[in-house]
């Protein structure tokens, strides 16, 4: 049995997130013409696009990662909106479904055309720390020895 890979784990855990979270009653505030619920579609949905397109075997192919990340994740957005009609407290909002699409595609362009925003995906939020016994000379470029 192959080994599952961390890059392809997270979209599957953002996407089920996204999908438990949608099956609860809307708390949104009312806040006259904004619509903050919204912003965290976007959100969300460019998560759901980096997470995609970060994936190794499409960062190869930037422009098949584009054609892979970005209607898949504004197809599991139209999904859920669908889904959301089971829902006794929940409706289909086409708005929603443009703000989950819309965030896929800015993250796509961003991911793509923006080395600082890719940068920003790519750097580990732990970084591993040298042990000072197994190499002397890497722990102290690591500053963690004088």
């Amino acid at each position: 049995m192959p080994a599952v890979r961390r890059e392809t784990v997270w979209p599957v855990v953002l996407a089920a997130t996204i999908t438990i979270c949608s099956g609860y009653p809307a708390a949104v505030p009312e806040a006259g013409w904004f619509q903050p619920d919204k912003v965290g579609h976007f959100a969300a949905y460019g998560a759901l696009a980096t997470a995609i397109i970060r994936h190794p075997s499409l960062v190869r192919w930037p422009l098949l990662g584009l054609w892979w990340a970005l209607p898949l994740a504004s197809l599991y957005g139209l999904g859920d909106e669908f889904r959301q009609t089971l829902n006794f407290y929940r409706s289909f909002d086409l708005a929603d479904w443009a703000a989950d699409t819309a965030g896929a595609a800015v993250a796509v362009v961003l991911y793509l055309r923006w080395a600082w925003y890719r940068r920003l995906m790519e750097t580990p939020v732990w970084k591993k720390r040298v042990s000072p016994k197994s190499n002397p000379s890497e722990a102290k470029l690591a500053g963690q020895i004088s």
